[in-house]
């Protein structure tokens, strides 16, 4: 199998790959997309929303925010209070934990007008893109050039570069054919 790295920015990696067949492709953007732990927030208790957004509406938005990972497995406090007239971003989410920021920090959850309030108190947890779609790590999609090669274009959407995705995939790969390996 060999790789090189077709175009690379801050945003996506184009990345062929040669000597692998459809299923290997699939089975590496599957890992990307779901196989790879990411941090999403589970649980919104909404004290105050005063904001032109139902309470669901406001708790998918900030559910489908991504966010960098802590170095535990504990779950991650998040909090906001906000007073308008403003833009309530992602940047605005306090978190308990220093390591953790919203992956894009410009995105807008809601306007608030003069005299309106937002407040909110949730959870986020760490999980997987197989258990829900808030969780997915990527948009990778690849295309068949030939036989055996493959071009991949990664985008990450988590908390890892798109190399650290990458990586991260092809270990959880490896740790799955481990797994099947010792029951046979």
């Amino acid at each position: 199998m060999d790789t090189e790295i077709e175009e690379e920015t801050e945003d996506v990696l184009k990345l062929r790959i040669e000597g692998i067949n459809e299923a290997s492709a699939n089975a590496l953007r599957r890992s990307m997309v779901s196989g790879v732990p990411t941090l999403a927030v589970k649980h919104l208790d909404v004290i105050k929303n005063e904001s032109g957004i139902f309470n669901e509406a406001l708790a998918n938005r900030v559910g489908q925010v991504p966010f960098t990972l802590p170095n535990s497995d504990d779950p991650v406090h998040i909090a906001v209070k906000k007073e308008g007239p403003c833009k309530v971003l992602a940047s605005d989410i306090q978190t308990d934990d220093e390591e953790v920021e919203p992956v894009n920090p410009g995105a807008e959850i809601t306007t608030l007008k003069e005299g309106q309030d937002l407040e909110f108190e949730g959870e986020a947890d760490t999980g997987y893109g197989s258990e829900h779609a808030k969780h997915q790590g990527a948009t990778v999609g690849y295309e068949k050039e030939e036989d055996g090669r493959y071009l991949f274009r990664i985008e990450s959407t988590s908390g890892y570069s798109n190399r650290e995705l990458l990586h991260e995939s092809l270990d959880h790969l490896v740790s799955d054919l481990d797994k099947v390996e010792a029951e046979l």
